[in-house]
């Protein structure tokens, strides 16, 4: 098997005599919101230390290879990718371009529900008039739903600047939120859909995604998040060329150029604190890092109840707040190029017609499934793996379900858990012979991840995918306060921020978001100037000078 001339590995091994006594600044942890931050405070000169605790960077973004094959673990696809889209403009701002994209193509998701197959096609327009033409009797209410979309398109933006400091920011915040955010946008998605559309079957079309890509129920995630899921893939949906991790590689350049660096194999033990404020961080091996700012990327969890200590988690704050759900993914290596073994570039996503039943808990352990075949979308996986392919199928399991493991450690696991992945593992060959029949005969390896390694590697408590649930309570309801609206980029203890997730929404576009916003906060009022100031200007471009990193689609 042909192997790629890049590593999969991204960052450097910390070793004894690398690591400076002081820096410009510590981020803690390399998924993209910390990376986001680092390259930020980089651009505007200040000298960064990244410590990973895994052995490679990038957070859910990182890839891997296991005997000779290779997968990606967390991106399947980005969106807002288009020329002047705000993801793109990040992407070239982060990374002087060097990031490159391949267009997915028409359509870019498929829904299998309960037999019915359903494509989301590229544009509002198109999908709009394709649900109408499926559904001609619920036209009034598939425009209403179409329209009520659009006015959310502000909500998302709106929401991360109330995470501000400043009474600048607020106000303009307070002002923005009662111009934008309409009051169906905090509210139940599925109770508000449901006032739209009577059919069941287009209800499901239409809130599938969410519940699968969002790992909730659709009872509890607010309707602005549907929202922000239709407009995120308005024009499409893009693959990083080269694999998930050329995200982290093309951002480890500016770090290092502005005479930082990503350390990898570099647990942090806890965060300094010099009286009132964070001074620093102190890795495992007892080394202590100095600095003026600390940026914890590690989760609100992690970063309140374990680097500090507990110090601010007796305030009873994060306990009051839901897990998001946990999941297992299973990696298949296939023998045989994608167009041989009819492997799409667009994701499927497979549920029995009830895409809330499982985070309701009225069924099953696991949920409907989200499939995805990163090699068919990278136009340059055959080159360097011809004859190969590879896949990973994603549920989301019961919380409880690997429990009585959680005690047992890495590559040492009780044979009632090496039983429950077989079961597992099973299961998700089975959905897969059935939607994909071409590849029954042809799976050469498979390995199943669960919430264990997902704490392992990636270090989230409990394996959650998204850390803490992005739900109607922690945002608010327009009325009452949201459960995380303290948690913002801005903490309270001087000179510690907070980045990714936690800080607003999930995914890429919510880590990257909560980073950009760490990454204000961080900075001086000249810092400040010079990063937006820089990102208009990347917006400002020329569209061609933005597309010219576009890979052309896979095939």
């Amino acid at each position: 098997m042909a192997r790629s001339a890049r590593s999969v590995l991204v960052g450097r091994p910390l070793a004894s005599g690398e690591v400076a006594a002081e820096y410009d600044a510590v981020v803690i942890g390399s998924g993209a919101g910390g990376l986001t931050t680092a390259v930020c405070l980089a651009r505007q000169g200040r000298r960064v230390a990244v410590f990973e605790q895994h052995y490679t960077a990038g957070g859910y973004t990182h890839a891997y290879r296991r005997r000779g094959w290779e997968w990606d673990v967390g991106i399947h696809y980005v969106g807002q990718l288009a020329a002047r889209e705000p993801v793109r403009v990040v992407s070239d701002y982060l990374t002087d371009g060097a990031l490159q994209w391949a267009p997915l193509g028409d359509p870019y998701d498929e829904f299998r529900l309960a037999g019915e197959v359903y494509r989301a096609p590229v544009g509002l327009e198109a999908h709009k008039a394709g649900l109408i033409a499926r559904f001609p009797a619920e036209r009034a209410g598939i425009e209403a739903l179409f329209a009520l979309i659009s006015r959310c398109r502000a909500v998302l933006p709106v929401l991360a600047l109330g995470r501000l400091s400043g009474p600048v920011a607020r106000r303009l915040a307070r002002a923005l939120r009662a111009a934008a955010v309409p009051p169906q946008a905090l509210r139940p998605a599925r109770e508000v859909v449901c006032e739209l559309i009577g059919d069941e079957r287009l209800r499901q079309a239409v809130l599938t995604q969410s519940a699968l890509l969002l790992a909730d129920s659709t009872a509890h995630l607010p309707f602005f998040m549907v929202a922000v899921l239709f407009e995120h893939f308005r024009t499409g949906a893009w693959y990083p060329v080269g694999g998930s991790a050329a995200i982290a590689r093309a951002m480890l350049e500016p770090i290092r150029a502005a005479g930082g660096e990503v350390f990898v194999r570099a647990p942090v033990a806890r965060i300094d604190e010099d009286g009132a404020r964070a001074s620093g961080v102190v890795l495992a091996n007892g080394t202590r890092v100095r600095a003026p700012v600390v940026v914890s990327s590690a989760g609100a969890q992690n970063t309140f109840g374990t680097l500090l200590r507990g110090r601010l988690a007796d305030s009873g704050r994060l306990a009051g707040m839901r897990r998001g759900f946990p999941f297992v993914l299973l990696f298949v290596g296939f023998d045989g190029d994608p167009a041989e073994l009819g492997l799409p570039r667009h994701n499927m996503m497979v549920t029995d017609g009830d895409c809330d039943g499982f985070f309701d808990g009225t069924k099953g352990r696991t949920s409907g499934l989200f499939l995805s075949f990163s090699r068919a979308k990278d136009p340059t996986w055959t080159t360097r793996h011809p004859g190969r392919s590879t896949g990973e199928i994603l549920a989301y399991v019961r919380p409880g379900l690997f429990e009585a493991f959680h005690e047992s450690r890495w590559r040492d696991r009780d044979p009632a858990y090496l039983a429950l992945k077989a079961e597992i593992t099973a299961e998700l060959l089975d959905q897969l012979y059935r939607h994909l029949p071409r590849t029954r005969g042809r799976v050469a390896y498979h390995e199943l991840g669960t919430p264990l390694s997902a704490e392992h590697f990636a270090g989230w408590p409990g394996g959650s995918l998204y850390g803490l649930a992005k739900d109607v309570a922690a945002f608010g309801d327009g009325h009452r306060p949201g459960l995380a609206d303290w948690l913002r980029p801005r903490t309270g203890i001087e000179g510690l921020y907070l980045a990714g997730q936690d800080c607003l929404a999930g995914g890429f576009l919510g880590a990257v978001t909560g980073g950009l916003l760490a990454a204000h906060e961080a900075l001086d009022r000249a810092g400040r100037f010079r990063l937006w100031a820089g990102l208009l200007r990347q917006g400002m471009k020329p569209a061609a000078q933005q597309q010219r990193t576009d890979g052309p689609p896979s095939r």
